[in-house]
């Protein structure tokens, strides 16, 4: 990873992490990588669970429990998950097929505890050239960025708009970037 990447990586999580609610006891990550983001949270969060394709087999330690697969299918799969007070997917729904946010729209307020949030970061669609241009120039390493599809932030709203309440919209990195939090419907 280049130093824009890790630049880029750690104002999304600082982002992220100020949405994160004083009590939390169970966190998941979906899109976890090597689990930077839960290597981030203090040690009173007792359960910090991820999940990424990416990783070669599920590894644990340092308190963290990471698994290798894809969200949502693992879910699906009937593996054991949740409930979570908060779930993370940051830079991870443009990733997805529109069957797979479907799904997630499904799965996640299903997985999240009564008060849970879902926090979400999500690229501007004009993003992909600044990044073609710095992949090209060899600025970023730019991880999966072939398999962004124009992603607009308005569908994930209203794939969620049924059993979620979003609670914050907002932008950041000059408007590049979209964060979204969601609260679970009691």
């Amino acid at each position: 990873m280049k130093l824009i990447d890790k630049i880029i990586r750690t104002w999304r999580i600082n982002v992220a992490l100020r949405y994160l609610p004083l009590k939390t006891n169970s966190v998941l990550d979906i899109g976890c990588d090597d689990g930077y983001l839960l290597k981030q949270l203090d040690g009173t969060i007792p359960q910090k669970d991820g999940i990424d394709p990416r990783l070669k087999s599920d590894v644990v330690f340092e308190g963290l429990n990471l698994r290798a697969g894809y969200f949502p299918n693992a879910v699906e799969e009937n593996e054991m998950y949740g409930p979570y007070d908060v779930i993370f997917a940051l830079a991870v729904f443009e990733h997805f097929s529109e069957k797979d946010i479907s799904t997630s729209a499904k799965i996640i307020p299903q997985i999240l505890s009564a008060q849970g949030r879902l926090i979400v970061t999500v690229p501007h669609p004009f993003v992909d050239r600044i990044l073609d241009v710095l992949m090209f120039l060899r600025l970023i390493d730019g991880q999966a960025t072939e398999e962004h599809h124009g992603f607009d932030p308005e569908d994930l709203i209203t794939h969620f708009s049924d059993t979620l309440k979003l609670v914050k919209r907002g932008t950041f990195e000059f408007g590049l970037n979209n964060i979204l939090v969601f609260e679970k419907i009691s």
